[in-house]
């Protein structure tokens, strides 16, 4: 029934975009992402087919109305895609990478909805040198360890209202507030406030990202937590090869206190090549809790649109953390690998 449903969605949606397409202020985009490979633990192997390897696999719907004097209102509606099932990720959940409206103008950008956070983009586009994905070793280290300055589904808030600035001469900054889970029990679980600031000019980006988050439970016996994170990037163009890094902080009301560091390397090969290489590692004050990991990957343009790739990951454990690089095959103080070659086609 979910999967009709869905179904039902998208062709309302298309219905619905039909007219507008003529007005040319409605666009449809994505991406198509698969890669086969093998996934190994310490004592468990996997042959997969999966999806995203390179880049999410999506597709959305964006689409401006002109309201005059330099306004407009826009929206945006994007659902992650598992092309190896085609279900939906997370599975019945139909725009669950973006769903907002808003308003465009000299002022900047006004959004509301479920929307990527100021800490997503930074995290994915900037100073990531694998960009995000199964084969970063910065986001999985992140996302296994409850950090939400990562370009997973932890960066993306519901029931939030974002502003993003014009560019002020490479200069941009982003603010967010999120009402949380608007629980009438606990009215606090899942607030939560962010911000960035960015200074990108020639060669040299700079940035730095701040979240807070209540991890409160929305159930009785309340527990009221809150998990502050900050994080600093940078990247540097040396036209032979691009140097990229960050390091975040967590600290609060949570298990333990951690940190975060990611450096990496972007390589152009010919005119269609590039060579990325990534290492991280995240330390915690818990006993035997940290874990490090290190990626390789090269992808290879066919087209503007098209392209093929190849890429590894691992990832290794002290005695009391069993984070992985696949579900299903972490271990306490054990290694995980993922290997797998694709195809990216976007349009």
């Amino acid at each position: 029934m979910k999967g009709l449903g869905m179904a039902a969605g998208f062709a309302a949606l298309a219905v619905v975009a039909g007219p507008a397409f003529a007005q040319s202020n409605v666009t449809i985009y994505g991406a198509m992402d698969m890669f086969v490979g093998q996934a190994r633990g310490e004592h468990k192997s996997l042959t997969v087919v999966d999806s995203g390897g390179l880049e999410p696999s999506r597709i959305g719907f964006y689409g401006t109305e002109d309201l005059g004097n330099g306004l407009k209102a826009l929206f945006r509606l994007e659902s992650g895609i598992a092309v190896d099932t085609g279900g939906t990720v997370p599975l019945g959940v139909l725009f669950s990478r973006q769903s907002l409206v808003g308003l465009q103008g000299g002022f900047g950008t006004v959004t509301a909805g479920r929307q990527h956070s100021p800490g997503y983009w930074m995290s994915l586009l900037r100073y990531d040198a694998l960009m995000g994905g199964p084969f970063s070793p910065v986001t999985a280290l992140a996302a296994q360890g409850s950090m939400s300055i990562v370009s997973t589904g932890p960066g993306r808030m519901n029931n939030s209202i974002n502003y993003n600035s014009p560019n002020w001469g490479g200069l941009t900054v982003s603010a967010m507030y999120g009402l949380g889970q608007e629980s009438t029990v606990n009215r606090n679980a899942g607030e939560f406030a962010g911000a960035s600031i960015n200074y990108a000019n020639g060669p040299l980006s700079v940035g730095y990202v701040f979240h807070r988050l209540d991890t409160s439970t929305v159930a009785a016996p309340i527990v009221d937590r809150r998990q502050r994170e900050h994080m600093l990037g940078a990247s540097y163009d040396f036209k032979l090869v691009k140097v990229i890094g960050s390091y975040q902080s967590l600290d609060g009301d949570v298990a333990a206190e951690a940190r975060l560091w990611n450096l990496g390397v972007r390589i152009p090969v010919g005119a269609a090549g590039n060579v990325q290489v990534a290492y991280a590692a995240y330390r915690s004050d818990a006993s035997q809790s940290d874990s490090r990991s290190w990626a390789l990957g090269y992808s290879h343009d066919l087209s503007k649109r098209t392209a093929l790739y190849g890429r590894v990951i691992r990832a290794d454990n002290d005695d009391a953390v069993a984070r992985s690089v696949y579900n299903g095959l972490a271990e306490r103080g054990g290694a995980t690998r993922l290997i797998g070659v694709g195809m990216r086609h976007s349009f």
